[in-house]
């Protein structure tokens, strides 16, 4: 009987262990694929987005020129913010996928120009800003 309990418990430890292991490599698999997509030289294309609040959009789909004094308001207030272009919204994020909310937390509800690539994954979407997207951000364009 105590055989069998060790076995049992052995068996246990392998499948956690095993199972850690796994998401741990499917997570580092997947942002070395994301990394892989933004170091192409490629500096994607040109978008204009209004920088929304996420949480009145969300809730209420509340955007643009109606919305823009409330929008800048929660967005500078810690709110968060996402850019909006063609019905979908995007996180905005540096080349390490690190966040890029600062260029953006003075211009809510603004439209903005910006360039980079999207990336889609895990129903989430992305705008890897290109190095001269902040570029021009620091150059006041």
């Amino acid at each position: 009987m105590k055989r069998i309990l060790a076995l049992a418990a052995v068996l246990t430890l392998t499948f956690f262990v095993g199972r850690v292991f796994a998401d741990d490599m499917s997570h580092s698999s997947m942002h070395d694929d994301m990394k892989k997509m933004s170091d192409s030289k490629d500096m994607g294309k040109s978008m204009k987005c209004e920088v929304v609040d996420v949480a009145c959009y969300i809730a209420k789909g509340a955007h643009g020129e109606g919305h823009q004094a409330c929008a800048a308001k929660c967005i500078s207030g810690g709110g968060e913010l996402a850019l909006l272009h063609d019905g979908k919204l995007y996180i905005p994020v540096d080349k390490d996928y690190h966040s890029a909310r600062d260029q953006f937390v003075s211009k809510g509800g603004e439209m903005v120009n910006v360039m980079g690539k999207t990336v889609s994954k895990g129903g989430l979407n992305y705008l890897v800003l290109s190095d001269m997207a902040s570029d021009m951000k620091k150059d006041g364009m």
